[in-house]
């Protein structure tokens, strides 16, 4: 995508997303998704450059498989958040963008979109 995963609006999104990197699968939770990507909660990070596998549901929308890139990662204790990684996706369905636009549009109205991580 471009870049901008951090800033992009994002809505706040508890789904269960699987995630490797060639070899076993983990699964996490997402706290939050943009346009851009998705920060999974975790404390098994991998690091940051690292190409990621992803599959997920999206609520009411398609099943996603799709890879991505480890942007940045936040460790245990640390007192910004909670553990995890933000993950850029390298590319989305047409049809999962349109449910994420309408989760953005939803979060928006309900004055949620700049959500932090």
């Amino acid at each position: 995508m471009d870049g901008k995963t951090q800033k992009d609006n994002r809505a706040p999104v508890r789904i269960q997303i699987e995630y490797g990197d060639g070899g076993p699968f983990f699964s996490a939770q997402s706290l939050n998704i943009s346009r851009g990507g998705v920060f999974l909660q975790t404390e098994y990070l991998l690091a940051p450059g690292r190409a990621v596998l992803l599959n997920f549901n999206l609520p009411e929308g398609p099943r996603v498989s799709t890879r991505g890139q480890v942007i940045w990662t936040r460790t245990p204790g640390d007192p910004r958040g909670p553990a995890g990684m933000g993950i850029q996706f390298e590319t989305l369905p047409p049809e999962a963008l349109r449910v994420i636009e309408n989760l953005l549009q939803k979060s928006q109205k309900k004055g949620n979109g700049g959500a932090p991580s």
